[in-house]
């Protein structure tokens, strides 16, 4: 399944700079300031959904920029997409953990 699902059979239609930027850092800034302000009021079950949903959205921008990346003139710019992807999705699976252990054991956040 995954090996298949990283394939370049199947190339994006969209430009690199509005998936990267637009759905991977802007957006994705946006969904996790929000889990991030609604941290202390929410309880552990829903906090764990919304990551969840988090990681989904996640693992959805890391194939739509390997679908995308070449969709650009100068083709580094795609291989760095994919690694900048790569390592942002592995940061996002592990901080989301991290919270979901920081709220199970109740730790406070600094903020």
């Amino acid at each position: 399944m995954v090996t298949t699902w990283f394939l370049d059979e199947t190339p994006g239609h969209s430009r690199l700079w509005v998936v990267f930027w637009v759905y991977g850092v802007l957006v994705s800034q946006l969904l996790f300031g929000g889990i991030l302000l609604m941290f202390r009021t929410i309880n552990t079950a829903a906090l764990a959904a919304v990551l969840a949903a988090f990681i989904v959205y996640t693992a959805w921008i890391m194939r739509t920029v390997w679908r995308n990346a070449f969709n650009v003139h100068n083709p580094i710019f795609g291989h760095m997409a994919r690694a900048l992807t790569v390592v942002w999705a592995l940061n996002s699976v592990l901080v989301c953990g991290f919270l979901l252990l920081g709220h199970v054991g109740r730790i406070r956040l600094p903020i």
